[in-house]
């Protein structure tokens, strides 16, 4: 496993075309708060916390993925609501900025696979905050797999989604220099 950071050139490339507040303020490195990250080993089932920020969903947030992923659905553009998968948008936003989600951004991470349930429509006005908690952990093929549990809920303590994910993750950063050399344990 190879961590690669954004060179000033690409972030340069990729900041061209960011249109919104969120999109500008957006951190793409990773490594930024690596020494804050929670370890595989320290993750215990059960462990559970609310974002620390919130997502203030604005007509500018939902425009801006209308237009990236080419959707002309009149429902979303007219009357204000966001496309279902417009939850990844706000996922990356807020999963991640505490301790207990941060795994979600760990440099060499991998995405197996997810299930999301929809409850409620998301609105522009909308504030939405995410409870995240370790569902399970375990190894398969000497991989760690960590599956986790986030309920994103709006201003009113609705839950408008469910979402279950998996991520497999990298060893950590001794042991991952350590195979680089071929120096085994």
């Amino acid at each position: 496993m190879v961590y690669v950071r954004l060179s000033e050139e690409a972030e340069r490339l990729v900041r061209k075309y960011l249109r919104t507040e969120k999109q500008k303020t957006y951190t793409f490195d990773f490594f930024l708060d690596e020494e804050k990250y929670i370890k595989w080993e320290d993750v215990e089932i059960g462990m559970e916390a609310w974002s620390e920020r919130e997502f203030l969903v604005k007509k500018e947030d939902i425009e801006a993925y209308l237009e990236a992923t080419g959707n002309k659905n009149l429902v979303f553009w007219e009357e204000q609501i966001a496309p279902p998968m417009f939850l990844t948008t706000i996922a990356f936003w807020l999963v991640g900025d505490s301790f207990i989600g941060n795994w979600i951004k760990t440099p060499g991470a991998i995405n197996p696979g997810q299930k999301i349930e929809f409850y409620e429509p998301i609105r522009v006005g909308d504030v939405i905050r995410v409870k995240m908690r370790a569902h399970d952990k375990f190894i398969k093929r000497g991989k760690r797999y960590l599956t986790y549990y986030n309920e994103f809920v709006n201003q009113k303590g609705e839950i408008v989604a469910k979402w279950w994910g998996t991520l497999i993750l990298p060893l950590s950063r001794s042991e991952e220099e350590h195979r680089i050399e071929g120096v085994r344990r």
